[in-house]
């Protein structure tokens, strides 16, 4: 019987079949055998296993570069990864979407989100948006997102084929892109809540304007950004996508991969296979470093050493934090001292901060402060919870934070035409920055600096209400950026 060559690419071998295990028995064991100076001669079935044995992977080999994925799904990992483009979408919408920004930036936020639910209409197929979104765009959504189950289920890790295990979990990652596309239309993180869809009405490539109605240069009829379209071919057409892509993987990609791993594997996947470019970078991945045909889905093991003696000493991460602070903020209030009906001061307030480091780099990051009553002002109370970004050394930190939440004030003017002082509770934003030092094991200096964005309820009406048809709130907000400075000791633990 003729040994298998070492040099054999596994990649040649059938995708769909697992790897067997390694001998127990390690090849050098029979080399130290032959080497012995009384040791018999090997028999034709002796060579054979001795063949057979030299032809598997060295133990050095196995533990660097042969690891199979876990042969379970992985939600959590599914979950936060889609979640995770979901608000890229947003980012993406808020920097193209002027009507987006000015929503944000005047409109009352949870009032104009839950009665934009009203104008829904699932009755027609057309949203309003044009061939390239519907049918381009939103395709790719949903095979980003059916991408992103797919490299969570180790299952799918065959390529396109009968194989049942390709088509399995190719179903139910269109059920999944199909759950968040979902979410994308109506959900808390949605295109009713980021925008009010289904809550006012335009003229596509027109506007809001009465003259574009009944307008032969602008001949669709009027939309409030609602239809079946997006519902369907979302993961439907995102499914076909996936099976496109894998077609090419397949039959373009993978034969050249085998010979030429940076044009296969990197420059022609990257280019031919957009859904799984999205996907890796949310996995916080290279295209390139995820299971791949060539490599029969198998995973390089790689050991990551320290750099430098500094690396070697850094200690381990302590997750949870809890301080006290000390801080200042510039805010229009109402005193007795002032001449007009609000002025600006500068008050301290005392409270706790909490925090819980993820990473190194990224963790959630919360403080609620408590403003006494001072120069002639009422107290207030503000909590702002979200998240800080940066890096951490041995000796110090630095990281950019935004953190939403709320001002609650005990007599503030509402506004809306309202002059009469009552207590009321405003949304804030805080932006800025954090320099942390450690001076001890377990002890944080922080300092934080930056401006809290405030929105306040003006006098006059929204002059840009739709008058098509427009369920929003007339109501029209504006934003105020307030200096605020801090500092903290914190524990860590």
């Amino acid at each position: 019987m003729r040994a298998q060559s070492p040099t054999q690419n596994p990649a040649e071998a059938d995708t769909n079949v697992q790897i067997d295990e390694p001998a127990s028995e390690p090849s050098s064991a029979v080399a130290s055998s032959a080497a012995l100076p009384d040791a018999p001669l090997p028999s034709d079935k002796s060579s054979e296993s001795s063949s057979r044995t030299n032809a598997l992977p060295s133990t050095s080999e196995l533990t660097s570069q042969t690891v199979r994925p876990s042969g379970k799904f992985d939600l959590k990992a599914a979950f936060w990864q889609s979640f995770g483009f979901t608000m890229f979408d947003h980012v993406w919408r808020a920097a193209f979407d002027p009507s987006l920004r000015y929503q944000l930036a005047h409109k009352p936020f949870f009032h104009d989100w839950f009665v934009s639910y009203g104008g829904y209409n699932l009755h027609r197929w057309g949203d309003g948006d044009d061939f390239i979104v519907n049918y381009v765009g939103h395709p790719l959504q949903g095979a980003v997102t059916s991408r992103i189950y797919l490299q969570n289920d180790p299952r799918s890790f065959v390529q396109i084929s009968k194989n049942r295990n390709y088509w399995v979990p190719l179903g139910l990652s269109t059920i999944w892109s199909a759950l968040w596309q979902v979410e994308w239309k109506v959900g808390p993180f949605s295109e009713t809540s980021f925008g009010n869809a289904g809550g006012w009405e335009y003229v596509p490539s027109c506007g809001t304007a009465l003259s574009c109605l009944n307008n032969p240069k602008y001949p669709k009829p009027p939309t409030n950004n609602t239809g079946l379209t997006d519902w369907v071919a979302t993961p439907l057409i995102g499914a076909a996508w996936v099976m496109a892509e894998d077609t090419l993987d397949r039959f373009v990609v993978t034969p050249v991969a085998r010979n030429h791993r940076i044009l296969g594997g990197r420059v022609l996947r990257s280019c031919l296979e957009p859904s799984r470019d999205f996907a890796a970078v949310f996995a916080g991945k290279f295209p390139w470093d995820l299971p791949a045909p060539e490599t029969n889905f198998m995973v390089s093991r790689q050991s990551h050493f320290p750099k430098t003696a500094g690396d070697l000493q850094r200690p381990a991460l302590e997750h949870w934090e809890i301080g006290t602070q000390y801080s200042n903020i510039s805010l229009p209030v109402l005193s007795n001292t002032c001449t007009e009906l609000a002025c600006r001061k500068n008050l301290s307030g005392l409270g706790f901060n909490f925090d819980y480091n993820l990473t190194r780099g990224f963790g959630f990051d919360s403080t609620v402060n408590f403003i006494p009553g001072q120069q002639g002002a009422k107290p207030m109370m503000e909590g702002l919870f979200g998240v800080k970004m940066g890096g951490r050394w041995q000796h110090w930190g630095l990281f950019g934070k935004i953190r939403p939440g709320f001002i609650y004030y005990e007599s503030a003017v509402p506004g809306g035409g309202d002059l009469t002082p009552t207590s009321l509770t405003r949304f804030a934003t805080d932006f800025g920055g954090i320099v942390e030092l450690y001076p001890a094991r377990n002890s944080t200096m922080r300092f934080d600096v930056g401006t809290t964005l405030v929105r306040y309820l003006t006098n006059h009406p929204d002059p840009n209400m739709s008058p098509i048809n427009d369920l929003r709130s007339s109501q029209y907000i504006v934003t105020q950026g307030n200096f605020q400075v801090a500092t903290s000791y914190v524990y860590r633990f």
